[in-house]
């Protein structure tokens, strides 16, 4: 290489750095999934010094998970409340969504690994992400699409985030609920989501859940195993059940549906966390790959063997629809899984919030007023939308759709395009074939999005809807 090219590299590289370094300063203290970020080299600030560049070595080439690790948490995050609703979502969209599923499953799987390229590329391209990165999917937009990419991906992540721990919330209340109800304890649905949305306040006080490996193991057995008793138990009194009606969906009833799948699929927000605590980033396209496949397994028998019987009269939540002591059992498993589930999804929501607020990354009244709030909030929502179904759909529809399939395929056709500055050429050129799927995934996604977030929402503003809330005369207390 000539000396005025090697110039030039060193000159962008250090430019590449203080634009990083500026980035993730602003972006307040994160960790990743196993906590190793709490190390020095966290922020970009110290990432060249932490990585040895010339010697070859990285801060991480021995550390973090492994292939099958990375699928074992997107399995254990992906596959909760989603597939509670999976059946009714089938229900709602007809047999053709069972097809359906499928070829999403295979979108967002494309999209995923299109996303861990992504990060490949950054890695190559600026060293600073080598260390290990708070905020990885919004680097990701910010290099791809610049500041307005990078804003528009933090409020999807914390939108999505925040919506799924209403959801989590809903579903816990909804299963103690029927659990406590033979015993006939007189408390309401609503009186419970301001009870446990209470309890659930102070664990939210505590830093970051740290080393959760087990739990994502755990999260896998529990979904695990109550998709197979779910199963036994819709088979085993089938003929309990009146014949099943498949009537055809409606527009509504199908984009709500689209909305439920894509829920249940929606787990792009965290792919890039997890790969960035990969032994080696450049396996995380496996783990994508393994994930896609169990949750398939999983999917599609659920939901051909319980709409197949059950029929249009599936329950939103399919462990109501069936009883037993199995059920029971699965049911106590799912809801511990839950209501640890809460308290991590809006652990980030809770540090973005501090972020902008100025709040110290330490145990304060500070932080303990910001995260009441913040709990406060979820609780409102819960009881203001208390069908979590709605909840999901429109989740689904919107933040999940854009994080799992328009941002995916357009950071990545960004980052392949950008001229290198030393040839003046794209960095990778894009196939035709490839042009043609990345573009048809983010159409499917624009428009199912907005269909799905639609209709999610026009149930959700409908008269109806506003005489079944925890605040109408009829519910509340």
């Amino acid at each position: 290489m000539s000396s005025f090219a090697k110039s030039k590299v060193e000159s962008s590289m250090e430019i590449s750095s203080s634009e990083s370094a500026t980035l993730f300063r602003k972006q307040g203290n994160y960790s990743t999934i196993n906590g190793n970020v709490e190390s020095p080299a966290a922020s970009a600030d110290s990432a060249n010094e932490w990585t040895d560049l010339e010697n070859g070595m990285e801060g991480r080439a021995h550390k973090g998970l492994s292939m099958m690790m990375g699928a074992m948490f997107l399995i254990g995050e992906m596959a909760g409340a989603g597939v509670l609703n999976l059946p009714k979502a089938i229900a709602n969209t007809g047999w053709v969504g069972v097809p359906m599923l499928g070829v999403l499953c295979a979108m967002v799987g494309y999209s995923g690994t299109r996303l861990a390229h992504c990060w490949v590329m950054l890695e190559e391209r600026w060293p600073e992400y080598r260390a290990p990165c708070r905020r990885p999917y919004p680097a990701i937009a910010y290099r791809a699409l610049g500041k307005f990419g990078q804003y528009v991906t933090e409020v999807a992540l914390n939108v999505t985030l925040f919506g799924a721990a209403t959801v989590f919330l809903l579903v816990t209340t909804q299963m103690i609920h029927q659990l406590l109800w033979p015993l006939k304890v007189p408390i309401t649905p609503c009186e419970w989501i301001l009870i446990v949305g209470g309890l659930l306040i102070l664990p939210t006080w505590l830093g970051t859940p740290k080393d959760m490996w087990p739990i994502s193991i755990l999260a896998v057995l529990c979904t695990f195993v109550a998709c197979v008793v779910v199963m036994a138990e819709v088979f085993i009194e089938r003929k309990t059940h009146p014949p099943p009606e498949f009537p055809a969906p409606s527009f509504t009833s199908f984009f709500l549906g689209f909305g439920s799948i894509l829920f249940a699929l929606g787990g792009a927000s965290l792919f890039p966390t997890v790969q960035n605590d990969m032994k080696n980033r450049a396996e995380f396209g496996s783990s994508v790959i393994v994930t896609f496949l169990v949750l398939l397994s999983l999917y599609w028998p659920m939901s051909i063997v319980c709409y197949g019987t059950l029929g249009n009269a599936v329950e939103e939540n399919i462990l109501m629809s069936v009883n037993g002591v199995a059920v029971t059992i699965t049911k106590a498993l799912i809801l511990c899984h839950f209501i640890f589930a809460t308290i991590i999804v809006i652990n980030p929501v809770m540090q973005t919030i501090e972020g902008i607020l100025y709040v110290r990354n330490r145990f304060s009244i500070a932080r303990c007023i910001t995260r009441t709030l913040v709990m406060f909030v979820v609780i409102l929502m819960a009881m203001a939308v208390p069908t979590f179904g709605k909840i999901l759909d429109l989740i689904g529809g919107s933040s999940v759709t854009l994080l799992s399939f328009i941002m995916p395929p357009v950071c990545y056709f960004k980052l392949c395009n950008t001229l290198n500055p030393i040839t003046g050429l794209a960095y990778t050129n894009l196939s035709l074939r490839e042009r043609i799927i990345l573009f048809t995934i983010a159409t499917v996604g624009l428009v199912g999005g907005v269909a799905s977030s639609y209709s999610a929402l026009r149930e959700i503003l409908s008269p109806e809807a506003f005489s079944n809330t925890c605040f109408s005369k009829s519910s509340f207390l």
